[in-house]
């Protein structure tokens, strides 16, 4: 009998060990650091989804970087959002840049000026009307190229504070 409580105790013994040392061995955890950048006229791959309604109340860009929180985005501006915290310098990486969209010969230019914070990398929710000129919304999802470009300074459709960088 004392053979096996022996027996027991060194097994318990050991797995104990192992299992000490196992929680002591740290897992690399994926990195959270921002990886994206605004890369001028550099075509990369990505999907472009729509928004509306409720969504358009309280543009991020706005309210982070001016203090103006109240500015709600039109649907008929052709605008779009972008997950900012995968952005290096977050708002300041990626508001109020213009990102030229296409689907196959199809594009259009929108001004970044929203957070969406559910977006993936390389994915830039649109307003209805500005994703309608690349696809019906019943698509949902679509498959896109994008591109950083310099905003025109035309009147296109978006809000014209603030000014236009000059980069």
């Amino acid at each position: 009998m004392k053979i096996a409580q022996f027996a027991l105790l060194v097994f318990a013994i050991v797995l104990a060990i192992a299992s000490t040392v196992e929680a002591g061995k740290k897992k690399k955890k994926p990195s959270k650091k921002p990886t994206q950048v605004v890369r001028w006229n550099k075509k990369m791959s990505g999907v472009s989804t729509w928004f509306n309604g409720h969504d358009l109340k309280g543009a991020a860009c706005y309210g982070n970087l001016m203090g103006n929180s109240h500015v709600n985005a039109g649907d008929s501006w052709h605008i779009g959002a972008v997950h900012m915290a995968s952005y290096v310098k977050s708002y300041k990486g990626a508001c109020f840049e213009c990102a030229k969209v296409s689907v196959g010969k199809k594009s259009i230019i929108v001004r970044i000026i929203d957070d969406c914070a559910s977006c993936k990398p390389n994915q830039i929710d649109l307003t209805s009307s500005a994703f309608k000129a690349l696809a019906p919304l019943s698509k949902g999802v679509i498959k896109t190229t994008y591109q950083f470009i310099r905003c025109p300074s035309s009147s296109l459709k978006w809000p014209k504070s603030p000014a236009i960088r000059k980069n």
